[in-house]
């Protein structure tokens, strides 16, 4: 029996339906943008087909590729994923591949242009208290750069305490959602706007379908058998 008014975002199924599907597009513009910082808006994205991602469904699960294209004309790809594992550096490299792989078959004459791996995390990966971190490759003699092609972005949901505040960032508001939107029965006044509105409404129990509900359920089950609830 379903309690809560939202669905766990964290779930394989509340996953997709938050950011893997047709009709999420407009949210994950919107989550991309904030998470990315990117200097100019997504203006349109491109779901690569799951037939064309290499692996098993149960490697790629939870993964999400998608080709975009900004506003001012600059290409890129991402690769969004979500993780309860522990061995997440590993997974995220694993990843990465298939974006960089994928490119090179991309229909864009340019075919250098950024990666940028997001993992959500239901775990901590270490003891620095950042929520929120990016990584790059590096020359370890001098901390500079060594290739910015590749980004991986990291958020730690468990270690996101913040309160709710009008004042909090585009990207930390997402990062809320993630964190307690399943504990929420009403929408906050600071998220009562596009395009967390959307997302809400997506998010609603009572909009799935019975056929949904039940995959919602056996989701969420599954999620509380790996985390070993």
């Amino acid at each position: 029996m379903l309690s809560s008014r939202y669905i766990d975002p964290t779930t394989d199924f509340g996953f997709k339906r938050l950011f893997g599907e047709e009709d999420s597009k407009e949210i994950l513009k919107a989550f991309l943008d904030a998470i990315l910082e990117l200097p100019h808006p997504i203006a349109d994205l491109t779901y690569i087909p799951t037939e064309q991602r290499p692996a098993s469904a149960g490697e790629r699960a939870g993964i999400y590729d998608v080709y975009a294209l900004d506003t001012a004309g600059r290409r890129f790809g991402v690769s969004l994923q979500h993780r309860r594992s522990m061995y997440v550096r590993e997974q995220s490299l694993y990843a990465a591949t298939f974006p960089i792989i994928e490119r090179g078959e991309a229909p864009y004459p340019d075919r250098q242009w950024p990666i940028y791996v997001i993992a959500v995390l239901n775990v901590r990966l270490d003891t620095d208290p950042r929520h929120r971190r990016r990584i790059q490759l590096c020359d370890t003699a001098t901390g500079q750069p060594f290739y910015t092609g590749l980004t991986f972005v990291y958020i730690e949901l468990p270690k996101f305490q913040t309160a709710l505040d009008p004042a909090l960032s585009l990207a930390d508001k997402w990062v809320y959602i993630l964190r307690y939107l399943p504990g929420l029965m009403d929408i906050p006044t600071e998220l009562d706007q596009t395009p967390f509105m959307e997302a809400f409404a997506r998010a609603e129990v009572a909009a799935l379908s019975p056929a949904e509900r039940e995959r919602y359920e056996r989701s969420r089950k599954d999620s509380m058998s790996r985390a070993g609830c």
